[in-house]
């Protein structure tokens, strides 16, 4: 048994439905069946689809929407028996045996179809339907909501992560960075643990995100922020290769609006898949802490903003000002006043806390297993002038992706000191937060954007080298400690 990564059903590997991409509409062979009512291969309203939508406040507006080419597992069996008597077939034989089925049907034409189905207990179910030219393979589609289920599904554990934040903390970005490259950032110890991408292109959700990837990594363009909706998972093959076994896990990344998530208990039905996993890496923006106003000043038009604040000219005026003191503020004042006007630091604490609390509420206080948690200063390139210049070197921007290396987890141990002296002097101010989970620097991109307008959309660019910042740390170290919980308890078992 598994759980639906879309509506968290329970689901048997023996009771899934099947969807196809296209339509039967240019098989004329089929056009007799298709005048027959119920005809399973005909395009129809997908009512549990168009249901589960609407309970995630999604469109259902388009006809990709609400009407597919689906088969219930029960339909199957009309199916057979349709295509039988349609054909002037003497078989009456068992529809299926142990399972399957495997037929052949010669229409008045002499055009031959054919249906194979499997279906096997933890594997993955079949569904093709052929002519003589071509074979079309139908999606495993969860029962109850009709969402495509990705290949080996009910043969891997599941693992479960949620991206949670503040508007613009940058959730998507770093799901987008993480699968650019070929994964690149996911498996620098791929010796320990490997990722590959588990959905389909047939997934209208995954055909998006992987477009958000190409436009990343062709054209430089950022994905824009989520929508106050429901966003479907990413699903990934992760395969942790231990003293020369694989064992593979299937993980289910969450990201969500940070509109919904600032209002979480007014927006449960669209959050309950974010709310309910295994595990969550806490992204904060740099601008929502006390390092705001710090990169507000080491940007150009801060450092113009503090300079006609100071009225400050050229550097003769200047000396002249601060040897009268007269005519403005001292330099070091303005600059006290600057750095000291924007105080996020208790709404990113409220924030955290009212957020925590919730998924404290959601998960039943966390008793029957405490949840894996991170948190990353997102954006950090945005810092690391400043950072670097306060707390020294100490490779805390180091782009080295081996993780999980004994080296990789040496460098994590001796930079952590110095994350956690950061998320204590301007993060947030909590030993109890910073002692929960662990914290981590990164950047999706590693480089500043630009606003552009293309054919009147704005949008934003890389403004210079694509250049990311550890942003698969904290989700591979993360995504480790879960698989290693699970491994845990199924041998105490």
């Amino acid at each position: 048994m598994r759980i639906c990564p879309f509506c968290l059903n329970k689901i048997e590997s023996t009771e899934v439905d099947y969807l196809f991409e296209d339509e039967f509409s240019d098989w004329d062979f089929l056009g007799g069946m298709r005048n027959l009512e119920d005809f399973p291969l005909n395009a129809r309203e997908d009512k549990k689809y168009i249901a589960f939508r609407k309970q995630k406040k999604l469109a259902v507006t388009d006809r990709a929407d609400t009407t597919r080419v689906f088969v219930r597992k029960e339909e199957l069996y009309s199916l057979i028996t349709q295509l039988r008597k349609y054909c002037g077939s003497e078989d009456n034989s068992e529809v299926w045996i142990d399972n399957q089925i495997d037929e052949q049907f010669e229409f008045e034409d002499g055009e031959i179809l054919k249906i194979r189905y499997r279906n096997q207990e933890n594997e993955d179910s079949i569904l093709d339907v052929s002519s003589e030219i071509t074979t079309r393979r139908a999606s495993m589609i969860c029962r109850h909501c009709h969402n495509i289920l990705p290949s080996g599904f009910f043969q891997y554990q599941q693992v479960t992560i949620g991206l949670i934040g503040k508007k613009d903390a940058g959730k998507t970005c770093m799901l987008v960075s993480m699968l650019a490259s070929h994964r690149k950032a996911l498996n620098g110890s791929s010796e320990v643990l490997s990722f590959e991408e588990a959905q389909t292109i047939q997934d209208p959700s995954y055909r998006e995100l992987r477009e958000k990837v190409r436009l990343l990594e062709e054209n430089g363009i950022c994905p824009d922020s989520t929508r106050g909706e429901f966003i479907p998972p990413v699903i990934l093959k992760a395969a942790w290769h231990d003293e020369g076994i694989e064992d593979p896990f299937m993980v289910c990344v969450y990201d969500a609006a940070g509109e919904l998530l600032e209002n979480s208990a007014q927006n449960g039905s669209v959050l309950n898949n974010i709310l309910s996993t295994d595990g969550w890496i806490y992204l904060i923006d740099p601008q929502n802490t006390k390092l705001g106003s710090m990169i507000e000043t080491l940007s150009d038009r801060g450092r113009s903003r503090i300079l006609n604040k100071a009225r400050i000219r050229d550097i003769n005026r200047q000396r002249k000002m601060q040897q009268s003191n007269c005519g403005g503020w001292k330099v070091r004042e303005i600059m006290q006043d600057l750095l000291t006007d924007i105080n996020t630091t208790a709404q990113n604490r409220n924030f955290c806390d009212d957020l925590l609390q919730f998924l404290w509420t959601k998960q039943a206080g966390f008793t029957s297993r405490k949840p894996e948690m991170a948190f990353v200063l997102s954006k950090s390139d945005e810092v690391m002038q400043f950072l670097n210049g306060k707390y020294g070197e100490w490779a805390l921007f180091d782009r080295d992706i081996h993780y999980l290396s004994p080296e990789g987890s040496e460098a994590y141990r001796d930079r952590e000191e110095k994350i956690r002296e950061i998320f204590q002097d301007y993060v947030i101010d909590s030993d109890d937060m910073n002692t929960y989970g662990n914290i981590y620097l990164a950047s999706a991109l590693g480089c500043p954007t630009k606003q552009k307008n293309i054919n009147g959309t704005m949008i934003y660019k890389l403004d210079g080298k694509y250049d990311p910042i550890r942003i698969g740390e904290a989700f591979v170290r993360t995504t480790m400690a879960l698989i290693e919980k699970k491994a845990g308890r199924e041998d105490e078992e």
